[in-house]
């Protein structure tokens, strides 16, 4: 078994857990910026730590501060909007469509941009992938929406910028030595773009749920940034073993499942036969790509 398919696997595992946590966040109405600003902070104190132990200081450079920033915006607005998402579609229509366009954009990008040749083998399980999220989805989901229409727009932009995110890693875990301070420059570059977004929105008295930050949604904030350290780290050293772009990412995007299934049981979210297959599906793509 590949070391990169290893951390594609721990990195699925938590990104599930990070998405809930979010769910969480979304079902408390709390402002996805503030909150996933915070959590990116956070996530950036353990990382720098983690450099701290480890070593890799000394690899810094403006170049990497810059390259970071550009992913952790990235990746900040992509998120800001799949949560916002989250509360006009529930999450098992939401991640399920999410997951089937963002793949698609990142295939492409690991063909023409990396030059990347996968086996046959890898194409079945990525094939199978992509079919998870259209299992997941039904036309009785529908009526049980909040805002459809709103929710897809979110979840549209929120797919492209998503897959140009994991671009942007790949190449970044390419070009700079240290995958631990590359990540921890990210989720500053990420939390910056957070607060001052959070500040341009309060001076000019846009609405917005639940804005004020306190001691629930910062104990929210520090298990989102614990489990997006892991989750983060393990998706980069993925790439950063030798895991193909499009694979990886596919194996990532069935992460969908891990939340899905926590929304049914903490929130009663609707649950059928189609899902109980689309998660076996899942597990036989994973092996395909293993």
């Amino acid at each position: 078994m590949e070391i990169w398919f290893i951390w594609a696997i721990v990195a699925t595992i938590f990104a599930g857990l990070h998405v809930f946590i979010q769910k969480i966040g979304s079902a408390r109405d709390y402002n996805s910026n503030l909150l996933n600003t915070y959590g990116g902070f956070f996530s950036g104190c353990f990382g720098l730590v983690a450099v701290f132990i480890v070593g890799g200081f000394e690899t810094a450079s403006l170049a990497m501060v810059a390259f970071a920033s550009l992913a952790g915006a990235s990746y900040l607005v992509g998120s800001n909007l799949r949560m916002d998402a989250m509360k006009h579609i529930d999450t098992t229509i939401l991640l399920p469509l999410h997951k089937f366009i963002s793949p698609l954009f990142v295939l492409f990008f690991g063909l023409v941009l990396f030059h990347e040749a996968l086996t046959t083998t890898e194409w079945w399980g990525i094939i199978l992938g992509v079919l998870v999220p259209l299992l997941l989805i039904s036309k009785l989901e529908n009526s049980r929406q909040n805002n459809l229409r709103l929710g897809l727009t979110l979840l549209l932009i929120s797919a492209a910028i998503t897959a140009g995110n994991a671009a942007i890693n790949k190449y970044g875990v390419s070009i700079f030595e240290s995958v631990l301070l590359f990540a921890a420059f990210s989720h500053f570059g990420s939390t910056v773009l957070g607060f001052v977004t959070y500040k341009l929105r309060r001076k000019r008295s846009q609405p917005m749920s639940h804005h004020h930050f306190d001691s629930k949604l910062l104990a929210l904030a520090v298990g989102l940034g614990v489990i997006q350290f892991i989750s983060f780290n393990a998706f980069l050293y993925a790439f950063a073993t030798g895991g193909p772009l499009a694979v990886v990412y596919t194996i990532h995007s069935l992460y969908i499942v891990i939340p899905i299934i926590l929304a049914i049981i903490f929130y009663k979210e609707h649950w059928n036969a189609r899902k109980a297959i689309a998660i076996a599906v899942s597990v036989g793509a994973i092996i395909l790509m293993g």
